[in-house]
Order: structure tokens, then sequence, then C-alpha cells
């Protein structure tokens, strides 16, 4: 937890157990407070990956739900057109947008880019 975050996790020392330090503890002792923190404290969200709370999430999809049903009353959700961006996926980071570059390939030399192209214009 130290090497991932230590800021965070002094954070959730001084929220939890209101202490600023937690190498006022010998080793043990502070590691077992560590593994005991809940699962929403700052250390243990990044530690799993996730930026948001678990209500937050449960919101999200509440209201995307709520927006999906709504969609599909209406004139566009008929049409199956102009669908709502899902507040979760953009919260959980799932529908990433592509940066520009992601595609790009790189050779080591201009025979290398010039066998690759010949291989892509004779597929087209």
């Amino acid at each position: 937890m130290i090497a991932t975050d230590e800021d965070a996790l002094m954070a959730d020392f001084l929220e939890t157990y209101h202490v600023a330090d937690w190498r006022a503890f010998p080793v043990k002792q502070a590691a077992a407070l560590a593994f005991h923190l809940s699962p929403e404290s700052r250390i243990k969200r990044k530690m799993s990956g996730r930026t948001q709370s678990m209500d937050t999430l449960l919101l999200a999809v509440i209201a995307d739900r709520i927006g999906a049903l709504m969609w599909m009353l209406s004139e566009d959700g008929a049409k199956k057109r102009n669908r709502p961006e899902s507040i979760y996926a953009v919260l959980s980071g799932e529908n990433k947008k592509k940066e520009a570059g992601d595609d790009l390939q790189k050779f080591a030399s201009g025979e290398d880019f010039m066998k690759r192209w010949a291989a892509v214009t004779e597929n087209a």
C-alpha cells in the first residue's frame, strides 16, 4: 500500500483512525489497521483500479437505466437513434475514446514500411 500511494494511505489513516502519521504504530499494528480499512478507502480503491466509490457507480447505473427507459419511449428511441451516453461507462472508463495516434505503427526502416504498404494495398 505504501508503494502504491503513501499519501492516500496517510489520508485514510487520518480519516478513519484520526492519526496523522501511520508510522506512529508498530509495523504489525499499522499493517493490521491498513488491512481493515474500508473497501471505499482511497488506497483500496486505487489498488483495485476503481476511481469512483461503489455508491457513485450504483447511482450512475440507476441513472443510465432510467435514461434508457425514457429514451425508448421517445421518438428517437423508436427510431433507434441518439441513444444517451452511459454515465457509468464514462465514470468507470469503459468507453475510453481513442486517442489520436493510438493506431500508429512504427517501422524500423523504409523497406519495412514498403513491405507493409504493399501488403495493405494488395488486399484493398
